[in-house]
């Protein structure tokens, strides 16, 4: 489940390179502003979300004396204005946000760095930490990433079996649909046609168990449930975890972000619906049976649920280049989720009907992983919190439900289509979606530090005239030589 619609591979060009060339500003604030971009860029291009993304580019501004600026952040544009007044013009930039591989790694060492910048760093230090971040080498191989990003579709079928052998092939069936929609992605194929031919992979391969079942001589596993594999290669395709990030974002109030993932989700399903409906014909008409269920699988006891979203976390924290610590924070935090949701599942279930305790669940298992992860995590250990969040919600994305919908809205070789339950059960998946990002959106709201709540408030012209300006601004800009303090060429020289 990889979190970007393309990889780009684009040099990158230091601020070091483009201090040479005469191509970065000669002021404090211009430097500021660029290496606010820059670390916006990084961290927005993982998956970070707006207010997360707003909130660090301000830290690093205010650090440098630049209280009054603006920040806008839409889906591939960061837009950054300073108005130093006195007669100065303002300054205003934007950058276009950089398509890339979620590193989460590098996102914690720009936390780390925030956090030194904000301590009293120079300019001219931030600026080669940063350089040196952001060329580093990921923590491990990108097969490494790879298999754990295939692995996905195995720690899933945890949630509903122990056997071993469909653990098996739910590993090499996920790590195939993996390395295919890579390979379409790595041609630069739309992301709708990605999932069209990921749909087609997944009828393929249920058709061929469907196959081998009928001709018990050749099947050497013996029997094997083609629903489950599938289940396991749509994991793959389904794209809950952006739609939740989209509804967050909208919760959030940030609406133009919100409705280009949100109307990016709504392509990729539909591509998606259009590769298994068009597949499923064909196979209709070439005389190919693909027998699949469109019925809910039943999960199983509460270690095994714990277990598998656990591994489930760890496992997109690998392949999002997490280091050792954030990993263990991921597992921790999803532990906590999970039995958050298993409890209010239990004393839920007693009182209301199914499908609503499973919605409150969805809503009170990341509401209270949130407000633990920004209280504890953000304040301690500097990890990336939504990186946190993203892996923590990952095994409550309703994914099955999207699969179970689409798969009776369009019918299957046994089963007439039945569009009403299928709206139903889409509907359904809709509902947890939203309580997910509620929650967790409130959760990190109750948690985030009141500083932090301040930073996401845009200063109105009134407060920008009224408040008494220390630092210096106009004619007075601070130019910079990009000399570093002795102290810190003290500490490179040791």
């Amino acid at each position: 489940m990889n979190d970007t619609t393309m990889t780009m591979r684009i040099p990158h060009v230091s601020m070091a390179e483009l201090k040479a060339r005469g191509e970065l500003p000669s002021t404090t604030e211009g430097l500021a502003v660029e290496l606010a971009m820059r670390a916006g860029d990084l961290v927005t291009s993982s998956g970070a979300s707006v207010q997360d993304t707003i909130v660090l580019m301000r830290k690093i501004c205010h650090a440098y004396g630049l209280d009054r600026v603006q920040i806008d952040v839409t889906y591939h544009v960061i837009l950054t204005s300073y108005y130093p007044g006195e007669g100065m013009p303002p300054l205003t930039v934007a950058r276009t946000v950089t398509p890339t591989v979620s590193n989460l790694s590098k996102v914690m060492e720009v936390n780390d760095l925030v956090v030194k910048i904000e301590q009293g760093m120079s300019i001219a230090r931030a600026m080669k930490e940063f350089d040196r971040l952001r060329k580093a080498d990921p923590p491990y191989p990108g097969w490494v990433a790879a298999l754990a990003s295939g692995g996905i579709s195995m720690s899933v079928q945890l949630f509903y079996t122990l056997d071993i052998k469909i653990l098996i092939l739910a590993l090499l069936t996920g790590i195939l649909v993996n390395r295919f929609i890579s390979l379409l992605r790595s041609w630069g194929l739309p992301i709708f046609f990605q999932q069209l031919f990921g749909g087609w992979l997944v009828i393929a391969i249920a058709a061929s168990f469907t196959w081998l079942n009928e001709h018990p001589n050749l099947e050497f596993f013996g029997y094997v449930s083609p629903t489950t594999i599938a289940v396991g290669c749509i994991f793959q395709l389904v794209v809950g975890a952006r739609f939740v990030a989209g509804v967050q974002d909208a919760i959030d109030g940030h609406y133009v972000t919100a409705t280009a993932r949100i109307l990016e989700v709504v392509i990729m399903n539909v591509g998606l619906v259009v590769g298994l409906l068009t597949a499923l014909e064909f196979a209709r008409r070439f005389g190919i049976a693909v027998y699949l269920r469109t019925s809910v699988l039943t999960p199983g006891g509460p270690i095994e649920q714990l277990v598998a979203a656990t591994l489930t976390a760890v496992l997109w924290g690998i392949a999002a280049y997490s280091n050792a610590r954030t990993l263990i924070v991921m597992a921790c935090v999803t532990l906590l989720a999970r039995a958050t949701y298993l409890l209010v599942m239990v004393f839920d279930t007693s009182l209301v009907a199914f499908d609503t305790s499973i919605v409150v669940a969805s809503f009170a298992g990341p509401m209270v992983a949130a407000f633990v992860t920004v209280i504890v995590v953000r304040r301690r250990w500097s990890a990336p919190t939504f990186g946190v969040l993203n892996a923590m919600g990952i095994p409550f994305v309703p994914g099955m439900l999207l699969y179970l919908g689409l798969l009776q809205t369009v019918g299957t070789h046994s089963v007439e289509p039945d569009p009403s339950s299928g709206f139903a059960t889409v509907g359904m998946a809709i509902a947890i979606a939203l309580a997910i990002s509620a929650g967790a959106s409130l959760g990190a709201f109750l948690g985030r530090p009141s500083q932090e709540r301040h930073l996401l408030t845009q200063k109105t012209w009134t407060q920008m005239m009224t408040k008494e300006i220390t630092q210096p601004a106009g004619g007075t800009l601070s130019h910079v030589t990009g000399e570093e303090t002795p102290e810190e060429v003290s500490k490179d020289r040791g």
